[in-house]
């Protein structure tokens, strides 16, 4: 028997906590594929990113012409621009990527994927895909699309409230 709560039972909270809890379970997931291949879950966010994946959501806000910059995979991954050094210093070290002088300003760096480190998206992406499908395939188009809009409706929301508040 479960003990009593002194917190009532509420929808909101539910929906918060499950979209936490599928957020947590799935980079859990994801850390068992990275660890295979020597790189975490925050590495493997960046390979995708400097693919210039389209399924991203800061990608689709921000297209990209160029190859990206540390400041904008921060921005990104929600991290701090110290952060996000550490994250490509080892992905550097491991020449998963590498890094070329911007055209107009040569002291900014881009930094763009190695031979390597496509081969190995390559490889966790045929995973990744295998995986999605076997967990999402349950689901009709439909039911997916309406998720995308109230997750896309959530995150958009909670931007504009940040904006203004901070």
């Amino acid at each position: 028997m479960r003990a009593k709560s002194f917190i009532p039972v509420n929808q909101n909270a539910s929906v918060i906590f499950h979209v936490i809890k599928l957020s947590e379970t799935w980079k859990k997931y994801g850390e068992c594929l990275t660890r295979e291949y020597g790189i975490t879950v925050q590495q493997w966010f960046i390979l995708l990113l400097l693919a210039n994946d389209p399924n991203i959501i800061y990608l689709q806000k921000h297209p990209q012409k160029k190859p990206l910059m540390a400041m904008e995979l921060a921005d990104a991954l929600n991290v701090s621009r110290a952060n996000v050094t550490n994250l490509l210093n080892l992905l550097l070290k491991k020449k998963l990527i590498f890094q070329v002088n911007d055209n107009l300003d040569k002291r900014r760096k881009r930094l763009k994927l190695t031979p390597l480190g496509k081969k190995l998206l390559k490889k966790l992406e045929k995973k990744r895909h295998a995986y999605n499908a076997i967990l999402l395939n349950r689901f009709s188009e439909k039911q997916k699309q309406q998720i995308i809009r109230f997750l896309s409706q959530c995150i958009d929301f909670i931007e504009e409230d940040l904006k203004n508040r901070y």
